[in-house]
């Protein structure tokens, strides 16, 4: 794991109103983290023609002239664009590993008719295939981040998420969040099989968790443990607790939030309306 906050961001856009959300916080992070900014966005082109080259340059043109204004007046932090032809995940994935980056940005895809905010298939794509941490901006950037959820099923393999919240932020601003099934309950006693009991279990794994993770400021960590479909449960408690930003990995020992390369990880990223920060797991491969 990384030592120092990243160093080079990543924003992908594709120019809409929507993507303003998430152009705002890679702003503000990398003013934060005094780090260089990539602006990438992809000119989707599916085939060339003789006429065709013709749009497509002017459409380079506008895309260009469109993000020189955007940030003509952000001097105080190093940023350059980079516009390319091809599928907007190839494009973003190709130059967030030709640059070296460190996280990418982006932002959502839109609002169904119940107004739930999609993530969109190139977000999705970009999260299974990246190997990097993917921050995924739902909500307006009014303010840093203060109110951080960390889910994990405290193994080693989930715990770059949480090593990832304790490096960028402040361990009182973070909460580590375990969901706990209770397998076989029907073949055990009240008193080791019991919701209660198995609640106190999993609260005592979670701070040997903290201790073996965060060894200084560990106890500044907050500490959510609740028996359920994790996904669901986290939902609610972002909500309950009005939470800015979860983080989760990829990978983990029960699948826990960690089979997140797929279906899951669009249900998770859809699922909860605060900004998501997807950190790749021990054992996630980055090739897809």
């Amino acid at each position: 794991m990384a030592e120092t906050p990243p160093r080079h961001l990543l924003l992908a856009t594709d120019l809409s109103a929507r993507c303003d959300r998430a152009q705002d916080r890679a702003l503000d992070l990398a003013r934060a983290w005094k780090a260089k900014l990539t602006i990438v966005h992809a000119l989707d082109v599916v085939s060339m023609t003789a006429a065709a080259s013709t749009v497509l340059a002017a459409a380079r043109r506008r895309a260009s002239n469109h993000l020189d204004r955007e940030f003509a007046d952000v001097g105080d932090i190093a940023w350059d664009v980079d516009i390319r032809e091809g599928e907007p995940a190839d494009v973003i994935l190709a130059v967030a590993r030709e640059r070296k980056c460190d996280m990418i940005v982006t932002g959502i895809a839109g609002n169904d008719a119940l107004g739930h905010m999609l993530v969109g298939g190139t977000t999705a794509s970009v999260v299974r295939q990246a190997g990097l941490p993917v921050l995924v901006v739902k909500k307006r950037a009014r303010q840093a981040y203060r109110r951080i959820v960390v889910a994990s099923d405290l193994s080693e393999a989930s715990a770059g998420a949480f090593q990832m919240g304790a490096l960028l932020f402040p361990p009182s601003c973070i909460t580590l969040f375990h969901a706990f099934d209770i397998p076989f309950r029907s073949f055990l006693d009240d008193k080791d099989g019991s919701e209660q009991g198995r609640a106190n279990l999993a609260r005592k794994d979670a701070k040997t968790f903290l201790a073996s993770h965060l060894p200084e400021g560990g106890e500044d960590v907050g500490i959510q443990v609740a028996h359920g479909d994790p996904a669901t449960l986290l939902a609610e408690f972002a909500v309950r607790e009005d939470i800015d930003l979860l983080l989760s990995g990829t990978y983990g020992r029960t699948g826990l939030l960690g089979a997140l390369i797929g279906s899951v990880a669009e249900a998770l990223l859809d699922g909860v309306e605060c900004d998501v920060m997807i950190v790749p797991g021990r054992g996630v491969r980055s090739d897809g």
